[in-house]
């Protein structure tokens, strides 16, 4: 689960057709009559996704650890809970929901970065999960560039295993490669900021603008802090500097609402999030689903519960300006995107939007 009291725990402690060509021809007809692949490319269509890839822990042993004995053995133990978890394989099933709708731009959160050595730092890539994702995507033909990826948690710790556990907590953002190679998205103006009002997380954003298709806009994707006292402030200062834009602003997140909160499902009364409501955000879930909960966030630690145990909407597509939704689904939550061995692909589901955005020949 994406809470940055998890980490700040964690950094605390660390014709006549012969048979074959008749069959040839009917594969074709099916072919040519099948629903094209999910997609945004026409009629300027807009698609946006935001994904928590969870690193495979809620770190409460090292939370609970005070000595250096306890620690060690928290370490361990984390490590191993985290490797049960079987991230790299997870990234293959978000692979294959993300190249089934290709969204022009998602948001990560939790790209992280598990390391091994016999002393500081550790170097030896047990996974990455950004490069493991980008992997996945192109072996199925849909390649992704990273835009931008922005610095978390760095912490590591002795284990009993003989070996250090390094950890590497990062956000990203991520762009079709073919967007950019045909000139349809030109990026500029890259932003990444760490939050003034930061965890020992660092929680931060990053935003970037973009002319896609003629129209013109701000991409921002960011992770806020569990803590409203830590959440409202940077939620503040992101509309204060990257929501700082005449441009159409499109934003993506985990908002990390409060999760304790069950009086709360649908995020209405989270601080950071009406602070962005009266800047000016629209709820792109909300707008086109106001009776749907949208649940998101959470299952159970080690991702093996058979029954979703989501009971939150933390993780958000919003946007301000000239946009219209299309549509919006909430994804990797149905019990039919599990692992082979009956993982969650993440403790978050993704959602992913379709949005239209406006532009003068429309308003013309």
């Amino acid at each position: 689960m994406s809470k940055s009291a998890m980490y700040e725990r964690f950094c605390a402690a660390i014709g006549r057709w012969r048979l074959p060509e008749m069959a040839a021809f009917f594969a074709l007809a099916l072919l040519w009559l099948a629903p094209a692949p999910a997609s945004a490319d026409n009629d300027h269509r807009l698609r946006v996704m935001t994904q928590n890839l969870y690193v495979g822990s809620f770190f409460q042993e090292l939370g609970a650890a005070r000595t250096p004995s306890e620690i060690i053995s928290a370490a361990t133990l984390t490590y191993q809970h985290i490797l049960a978890t079987r991230p790299a394989e997870r990234a293959v099933v978000i692979a294959d929901e993300i190249a089934k709708l290709r969204p022009d731009f998602v948001g990560l959160e939790q790209a992280a970065i598990l390391r091994t050595g016999a002393a500081p730092p550790a170097t030896a890539v047990t996974f990455d999960l950004l490069q493991s994702l980008l992997q996945e995507l192109a072996a199925r033909g849909v390649r992704y560039e990273t835009v931008a990826v922005v610095p978390g948690l760095d912490a590591e710790a002795p284990t009993a295993l003989g070996f250090d556990v390094r950890l590497t907590m990062r956000d990203a953002l991520i762009v079709r490669a073919d967007l950019l190679e045909e000139g349809h998205v030109k990026l500029s103006n890259l932003q990444i900021r760490q939050y003034i009002a930061a965890s020992t997380d660092t929680e931060g954003y990053s935003s970037i603008d973009v002319t896609w298709r003629g129209r013109q806009f701000r991409f921002v994707t960011t992770h806020f802090a569990l803590s409203p006292a830590l959440a409202v402030p940077q939620a503040l200062e992101l509309v204060q500097t990257a929501a700082n834009t005449t441009l159409p602003v499109v934003l993506v997140c985990d908002c990390n609402a409060n999760a304790d909160n069950p009086a709360d499902p649908i995020f209405q009364n989270y601080p950071a999030y009406l602070l962005l409501k009266n800047a000016g955000f629209v709820d792109a879930f909300r707008t086109a689903r106001p009776n749907d909960p949208g649940f998101t966030c959470c299952q159970e630690e080690n991702l093996l519960n058979v029954t979703s145990t989501m009971r939150h909407r933390i993780d958000l597509v919003q946007f301000r300006g000239p946009f219209t939704v299309e549509d919006v689904q909430v994804v990797g939550a149905s019990p039919t995107d599990r692992t082979r061995l009956g993982l969650w692909p993440s403790d978050h589901a993704g959602v992913v939007a379709t949005l239209k955005l406006q532009s003068r020949d429309d308003a013309d």
